[in-house]
């Protein structure tokens, strides 16, 4: 077999990534498996995923399902998927592997036809049922279609309809999530992908490059299920969102190059996805503030920015002014900067921040964004996307905190909305967002995927927590689970967004606990607790 391709694939990917492989965690005490199931032989992805998964010490076992056998892993109980106890289950399906006669047949899977679309629905069908038992994530992968099946336009385009419709028929369904071969071929374009030959000889239908592609993709997936995520992007100014120093340059002066664009473009669609952005750069405040006023042509303006520190101070000064400022940490935040010594002071004296340095070449930079696996989303959230319009709501209250004398006035003057009910499914994706996000208000810190969460829920309790003042709506800020003794209210688990700490939300959740337990007769209500480095503002309402 070939060896790795790495150079092929992208030579950014490991610049950017040795660095954050310490954030992934298992949040199961076994150890994670790998479980690939094919419609046709996966094996040649096995050296990259191996490959990566000792670049990046990732703590996973890889193992492959039986050849061709994707409806029975899906439908079988027993099967490797369903058994799989935390991990990631992968499905690589090529829609026209069902068309030929040539599935499975094992008393679980029903003859598909020549119908792709009937093909899509029983697939669907047995995704979502493996969906509500299995214990780890499903990852569906659309691999792209031979040559031979796209001969018939008329076939070609229902191939093309059903698997858009398995794309968006599951992009909602707890615990799936969808790799179509659009996002693997941005990710890592590959010419010609497909192997006749080798599809003839061993049911092996692609190149080793798109495999290389494909288990890198794996990974990617598998990494971002598994990490912390971020929260926050500081940008430099000059070089890095523009060509050029506005302080010589002015505002007219300085260029907008198709790199820096291409920059300014994904940025403005990494605060779409619930980032914020903020500027930390060395520069006197009117020149940047002429650019931004006078550059209507950029695609980030002043409003995109949630906070600012354009001085003369040291950038990891600056970082740590805003993480105050935000209240976030600052292992919530990603740095771009041109400048080597600014990345290395950065690293230096905010380990917890990563730190990016832009290519020298910026012609370079949009396949370097492209290759930072720190901005892969899996699925957004309503909180997600209003993330920054909460942020510059929060300035808001804080101005209005600052105005008042003390803090039952400023409370009062909030008019704030605590709504707290039982959890519901459409809940269950922003609630296990919260586990993996929250760090201070957080009792237990147990992170959860979003299948983990629904099988918790089998047996436990929970409530979700909703604010809102006069200034807006927090959105789901806050869950509870728990469960009911012969005398107490259990709380196994307890978290609370920082944007709402300081409001006494978390009295008002006691409280509704407290009046749960007199219902059912219990006396106490024991929060368990497990103290982390962070976590002191839980230790110290408990």
């Amino acid at each position: 077999m070939a060896r790795f391709p790495e150079k092929q694939i992208g030579e950014f990917e490991l610049s950017s990534e040795l660095r954050v492989a310490h954030h992934v965690q298992s949040v199961d005490s076994e150890k994670p498996k790998i479980i690939v199931s094919s419609t046709f032989t996966a094996e040649p992805i096995r050296e990259t995923i191996e490959h990566w998964r000792k670049k990046l010490s990732l703590g996973f076992e890889l193992e492959f399902a039986p050849f061709n056998q994707v409806f029975q892993q899906l439908l079988d109980p027993a099967s490797l998927v369903a058994r799989n106890p935390a991990g990631l289950n992968v499905i690589l399906a090529r829609l026209e592997d069902w068309q030929s006669g040539g599935h499975e047949d094992d008393g679980n899977s029903k003859n598909l036809g020549q119908d792709p679309e009937c093909c899509a629905d029983e697939f669907m069908a047995a995704v979502r049922a493996a969906a509500e038992r299995a214990l780890a994530p499903l990852l569906i992968c659309l691999c792209p279609a031979s040559p031979a099946a796209l001969i018939d336009p008329k076939y070609a385009q229902c191939l093309s309809n059903a698997q858009n419709r398995i794309e968006r028929k599951l992009a909602g369904v707890t615990g799936v999530y969808v790799l179509a071969a659009e996002e693997l071929a941005q990710w890592y374009p590959v010419g010609d992908c497909h192997d006749a030959a080798g599809e003839e000889l061993g049911n092996v239908p692609y190149t080793p490059l798109f495999f290389a592609a494909l288990g890198t993709a794996v990974v990617r997936k598998f990494h971002a299920l598994n990490r912390a995520g971020y929260k926050v992007i500081a940008l430099d100014c000059d070089n890095t969102l523009w060509a050029g120093i506005c302080g010589e340059d002015g505002p007219q002066g300085i260029r907008l190059d198709p790199p820096y664009r291409a920059l300014q473009e994904f940025m403005r669609t990494q605060r779409e996805s619930g980032m914020l952005l903020c500027l930390c750069s060395k520069n006197n405040e009117e020149d940047v503030r002429g650019v931004l006023n006078q550059r209507t042509d950029f695609p980030l303006q002043a409003q995109h920015y949630t906070a600012t520190r354009l001085n003369w101070e040291s950038k990891s000064d600056n970082l740590k002014s805003l993480a105050s400022e935000l209240g976030l940490g600052l292992d919530s935040f990603v740095f771009v900067d041109d400048n080597p010594v600014e990345c290395a002071e950065v690293e230096a004296n905010c380990p917890g921040v990563l730190a990016l340095q832009l290519p020298e070449d910026p012609a370079l930079i949009p396949e370097f964004l492209n290759h930072c696996w720190a901005f892969d989303h899996l699925r957004l959230t309503s909180e997600d996307r209003k993330r920054a319009e909460l942020y510059q709501q929060n300035r808001m209250r804080e101005q209005l905190r600052a105005e008042t004398p003390t803090l039952e006035q400023f409370l009062d003057g909030l008019q704030l909305k605590v709504q707290i009910e039982p959890i519901q499914k459409d809940d269950w994706q922003r609630v296990a967002q919260l586990t993996q996000r929250t760090n201070q208000f957080n009792v237990v810190t147990r992170r959860m995927t979003e299948q983990e969460l629904a099988d918790w829920l089998i047996s436990a309790c929970a409530l979700v927590v909703r604010v809102s003042d006069r200034f807006g709506d927090y959105g789901l800020v806050g869950a509870v689970t728990y469960r009911i003794e012969s005398d107490a209210v259990a709380v196994e688990n307890l978290l609370l967004s920082c944007r709402v700490l300081g409001r006494r939300v978390e009295h008002r959740i006691l409280a509704h606990l407290g009046r749960l337990g007199l219902k059912s007769g219990a006396a106490w209500v024991d929060v368990h607790f497990v103290p982390t480095p962070k976590n002191q503002p839980a230790l110290n309402f408990s």
